[in-house]
């Protein structure tokens, strides 16, 4: 049996950040329509301060938000408190107003004068909220011609600057947000581009395979799977987030059914599909597959899916895959490891070697070895 997702949420409290970051990216990782877990996320900052948001708010940036959150956000920006010589600080509100940023354009149009004339709103995000307030009015035929257009510009060039994939990025999120333009979204899957250049094709494929996701375009299963089989470069990898995405029984299905004639890379692609798909059915395969599977790496992957599951009896099975002294794991084995104290404190497990895992994770800074944030507004600037 899983265990409760509302005691998942209560672990975003947690007093060590690495455990509350693990619980939020439950529901993070995949798509969801829960707008109970960002007052959750709320009440964490606001527990635990301003040095250790930053990184449960860029996760956040994915919640789905609701008038009494929005209102909490546009507050943040209007705090006297913070020092914007100092990294945290400053990062903070960068990552407050991302979150408004990537609200739906409908819902930054009605507030975007809130939004973008609160004093500590960066100037260095002033063109994307003015731009998400433009896609207010647009249909998805707009979007589409925009990227196309974007697409067809960064083709050519030698290097990509931070804005350039802020941009593309940006026109995919919101092109996965429409109802319409299925039929273009699976021809390009099958193949079929009459009236685009089939280089030009290839060079957005990838960006094809995440709007489906987006999507959740279940009529796409199959062309996804057979695109992982192929293990394209650039583009496998985005089959297995976008069949997560969709989520649906019929994906584990496809899985199940493939997994036995699939190879090394077909397995590890659909790790990635498995790890955010949270039902039954998803997590019975997961460990399934993980009894009889004879490589490594992928044992690892399986490792991070059925830890995704918040099932008792997928403990032993990965402490037997990262079991030994530390300084022995390859870094996969290691940072799984890391994982599964995470899992076992937001569970109430325990198990023998876990007090000893775990003081070895907060010696690692779970894998980070106290690694520092830079200052996030260098990636908006020109």
């Amino acid at each position: 049996m899983r265990f409760p997702e509302s005691k998942i949420k209560a672990a975003i409290q947690h007093p060590e950040e690495e455990v509350r970051l693990t619980a939020l990216r439950y529901f993070t990782d995949s798509l969801n329509n829960d707008d109970s877990v960002m007052p959750l996320v709320i009440k964490a900052v606001e527990a635990y301060g301003v040095e250790s948001a930053f990184r449960i708010l860029r996760d956040a940036d994915r919640l789905p938000q609701t008038e009494s959150t929005i209102d909490w956000l546009i507050g943040q920006l209007h705090r006297t408190d913070l020092d914007l010589r100092k990294v945290h600080d400053d990062n903070y509100r960068f990552a407050i107003a991302i979150v408004l940023c990537n609200l739906s354009p409908s819902e930054v149009a009605r507030r975007h004068d809130e939004i973008g004339q609160a004093p500590l709103f960066p100037q260095e995000l002033q063109n994307q909220l003015a731009g998400t307030v433009k896609a207010a009015e647009w249909s998805w035929g707009d979007v589409w011609s925009r990227f196309i257009a974007c697409a067809g510009e960064l083709a050519v060039k030698s290097a990509w600057s931070i804005r350039d994939h802020n941009r593309v990025h940006r026109l995919v999120e919101l092109l996965g947000h429409y109802r319409e333009g299925e039929k273009r979204i699976l021809g390009l899957l099958r193949g079929e581009w009459p009236d685009i250049d089939p280089d030009f094709a290839a060079w957005i494929d990838q960006d094809v395979v995440r709007i489906a996701g987006m999507r959740r375009l279940e009529n796409a299963i199959p062309f996804l799977i057979e695109r992982a089989h192929l293990a394209e470069e650039n583009t496998a990898d985005h089959c297995g987030q976008a069949l997560g995405r969709i989520g649906t029984d019929a994906v584990i299905n496809a899985i199940v059914n493939d997994w036995e004639c699939g190879d090394f890379n077909f397995r590890l692609i659909m790790c990635e599909a498995l790890k955010i798909i949270h039902s039954d059915l998803c997590a019975n395969a997961c460990l399934e597959f993980l009894k009889a599977e004879q490589d490594g790496e992928v044992q690892v992957e399986l490792g991070y899916a059925v830890l995704s599951h918040y099932r008792r009896d997928a403990i032993s099975p990965v402490r037997q895959l990262v079991a030994g002294e530390i300084d022995d794991l390859f870094p996969e084995q290691r940072d799984l490891r890391f994982r599964l104290v995470a899992v076992a404190a937001i569970m109430g497990l325990q198990f023998p070697e876990l007090e000893k895992w775990h003081r070895e994770a907060l010696e690692a800074d779970w894998g980070r070895f106290g690694l520092e944030s830079g200052r996030i507004a260098k990636n908006f600037q020109s």
